[in-house]
């Protein structure tokens, strides 16, 4: 397996900080090397969820997930692939994640 060290979004950043200022835990997973791999795995209420960041802000961030980004979704055996642009998709998805 080919591993390469990725770049971070500009509202990587952000975005996981929010994760953490709604109680969830965030961890950074861009420089895993793994082609396709999302950008960071956060965990609320006892279950990990894999999110990948897009910046909408950037001609790459607008076009939505790349090839390799695509397979791992697709192949990914546990919950789905969340992807965040923007604060209010974070607030979104874990008020999601926190539904009964």
């Amino acid at each position: 397996m080919s591993y390469r060290r990725s770049r971070k979004d500009n509202n990587h950043d952000q975005l996981a900080n929010l994760f953490r200022q709604m109680g969830c835990s965030a961890i950074d997973m861009v420089d895993t090397g793994i082609p396709g791999w999302p950008d960071m795995a956060v965990g609320v209420i006892g279950k990990t969820h894999l999110v990948e960041v897009k910046n909408v802000e950037t001609a790459y961030g607008r076009s939505g997930l790349n090839a390799n980004q695509t397979a791992f979704a697709r192949d990914w055996r546990g919950e789905p692939v969340e992807v965040v642009c923007t604060t209010e998709d974070v607030i979104a998805l874990v008020n999601k994640w926190r539904k009964p």
